[in-house]
């Protein structure tokens, strides 16, 4: 690490990924908890020789630079400190005649995690914003979950009789598309040789036993149920966006899929064509594939397959959502993604969840091949002249978000369907067009508007100017819809969660502070 790069780190302040420790004489018994924060999540930055004054962080030094650094490395290796070896990088630094030592820790791969303290399992840390906190048993269940070399859609299924285990529409649909993209497999073998064949079926003895990736996908409703407590898949088509508040209907249709992986695709795909624009009618309507696919189509398939094939489903306390907002899609996974957050647009194989399941979708054309699909998302959405698609991977939650931008560009869901269900009443179309005519902020908003008029602002600096103590979920959604709405934009769009990212005002932003400043505005923070 090289001076310039300690300034940015000290000007941006502790966050995720970096942690402050003063250590003039001796190692913080807290620093151990940050590795294992840092190990658990998505590594991180800890550097010794800085104190917080107030809001700033000064240089202050570490006075035993030598015996500071031999205690956190040889306490760091010691067998009963940490279950696992953590992977660290040493810098020293001369500033100004100071000390500083900067301890890069690498997160840890999923097989060796959670990476906890002195033999407790449940001294496990996560890093969350700016801060080490311990995990719950849940969320250690999760990592150990990801840890096992087995994956868990290849384990037998033994709570079902055979007889009862499959739904046979799902087995025969999904067959006869098979079959049509792959020429040369035998039509008319029988179901047990296909799913044998195929890996969906292990042999125990004379018997046989479905995997559980037979039963996510063919599964019978008996056996989904048996499988997973809990819906695989919620539906919501919201009539607001992203950074609004939420109304009292918090949306206007909704369907909770129970079944199996291809049911719940069919019922997705069954809402999706209701209210369809006209350039998509001709599509295959089971697949919603063709030869000449409109992009913006085959993204929203991409996404929605994905989300289906690599959630979780060993976690029984969440479910997967998709969230149709009206400048957007909200696609939530629990599960977080394996692998290099850095490397996920880059082509090329990587290791997924549920690898039974999602080849299985692959055979039949369902989903791009393996390591293309964000990549094609990206590129096509780009095309559209829309900004890129976003997603987080969030290691410390175990869960995966990706986000479709500017939908209503391509088509107005939210409006079609209010139209459609209520057949243009009145009351409803007013309730829509009195939400495309609202464009007035709440006081603090303007405020971020008024400050960032004279510069563009870190989001520490609007917090401060917006009044409020810490980053609230009001004060997140508030922000991000004065982005999403173009009041303000990122000066670093491509890395929306860069440390060095700041608010720049748009031309929209300053035409609603000269209105705001002409009628005055409420607070209805």
């Amino acid at each position: 690490m090289k001076l310039e790069e300690l300034n940015k780190l000290l000007k941006a302040g502790e966050w995720k990924d970096v942690e402050f420790k003063e250590a003039r004489t001796d190692v913080p018994k807290s620093a151990f908890e940050t590795v294992s924060a840092f190990a658990n999540t998505h590594g991180g930055c800890m550097v010794f020789g800085v104190a917080q004054r107030g809001e700033a962080y000064e240089i202050t030094g570490v006075e035993q630079p030598d015996k500071v650094q031999n205690d956190f490395v040889s306490v760091l290796h010691a067998d009963a400190k940490i279950n696992h070896d953590v992977q660290v990088t040493e810098h020293r630094l001369d500033v100004d005649g100071k000390t500083v030592l900067v301890f890069q820790v690498a997160e840890n791969q999923r097989t060796r995690k959670p990476v906890y303290l002195d033999g407790d399992i449940r001294r496990t840390f996560l890093r969350k914003g700016g801060g080490d906190y311990k995990a719950q048993m849940q969320d250690i269940e999760r990592m150990l979950r990801d840890a096992t070399a087995d994956r868990w859609d290849s384990q037998p299924f033994e709570r079902v009789p055979f007889k009862d285990v499959f739904h046979s529409g799902s087995l025969k649909w999904y067959r006869d598309r098979f079959h049509q993209a792959n020429t040369g497999f035998d039509p008319i073998q029988s179901d047990r040789d296909f799913l044998y064949h195929w890996g969906f079926l292990l042999k125990d003895g004379k018997r046989f036993l479905p995997t559980r990736a037979a039963v996510m996908l063919f599964g019978s409703s008996l056996a989904v149920h048996q499988i997973i407590p809990r819906p695989t898949l919620d539906v919501q088509f919201l009539g607001y966006s992203t950074g609004d508040a939420m109304p009292e209907t918090r949306w206007i249709d909704r369907i909770v899929c129970e079944d199996n992986i291809i049911q719940a695709w069919e019922q997705l795909v069954t809402k999706y064509r209701f209210f369809m624009p006209k350039p998509f009618r001709d599509i295959d309507p089971v697949t919603l594939g063709r030869r000449d696919d409109p992009p913006g189509f085959r993204v929203f398939r991409e996404a929605a397959v994905n989300l289906l094939i690599h959630q979780d489903y060993g976690d029984h306390s969440r479910k997967a959502a998709i969230k149709f907002f009206r400048d957007g899609i909200q696609l939530w996974n629990p599960g977080d993604v394996f692998g290099d957050d850095s490397r996920l647009w880059e082509p090329g194989e990587k290791e997924v969840r549920n690898p039974s399941i999602a080849m299985a979708m692959r055979r039949i054309a369902m989903c791009e091949q393996a390591g293309t699909g964000l990549r094609m998302m990206r590129d096509a959405w780009r095309k559209l002249g829309h900004p890129s698609p976003t997603y987080k991977n969030d290691r410390a939650g175990k869960a995966f978000e990706f986000f479709i931008p500017e939908l209503d560009k391509e088509v107005d869901m939210a409006s079609d369907l209010v139209k459609a269900m209520f057949g243009g009443a009145p009351q409803a179309k007013a309730q829509v067009e009195a939400q495309e005519a609202q464009v007035e902020l709440p006081k603090w908003q303007i405020s971020i508007l008024s400050a960032c008029s004279l510069g563009d602002k870190t989001g520490k600096e609007l917090l401060a100017v917006a009044g409020y103590r810490n980053r609230t979920g009001n004060f997140k959604k508030g922000l991000q819809r004065l982005v999403d709405e173009h009041f303000v934009e990122l000066t670093i769009p491509d890395k929306p969660n860069s440390r060095l990212q700041k608010y720049r005002l748009t031309g929209k932003g300053r035409e609603a502070l000269t209105k705001a400043g002409s009628e005055g505005q409420h607070d209805d923070r």
